[in-house]
């Protein structure tokens, strides 16, 4: 797994826009966060935090990840 905060918007959105990917953190909002998604779109929000604008694999639905999620990693699943 690799850290989000690792990569700037531009590596970001090239190795992950359109891939399904696995998102887990740590954060204290969402403890044992873990999802997979479908990557539909990459943003910045004023604050300059990275947006993730995704489906759900398994249910369809549609949910946005912050990257100021505390420790969150991602895994290319295809």
């Amino acid at each position: 797994m690799e850290k989000v905060s690792s990569y700037t918007i531009e590596k970001i959105t090239s190795k992950l826009l359109g891939k399904r990917v696995r998102f887990t953190s740590d954060c204290e909002l969402f403890p044992n966060f873990d999802v997979k998604v479908q990557i539909i779109s990459i943003s910045i929000s004023q604050n300059r935090e990275i947006l993730f604008d995704c489906r759900n694999i398994s249910n369809r639905k549609k949910l946005v990840i912050g990257s100021n999620m505390r420790n969150l990693k991602f895994q290319i699943l295809s």
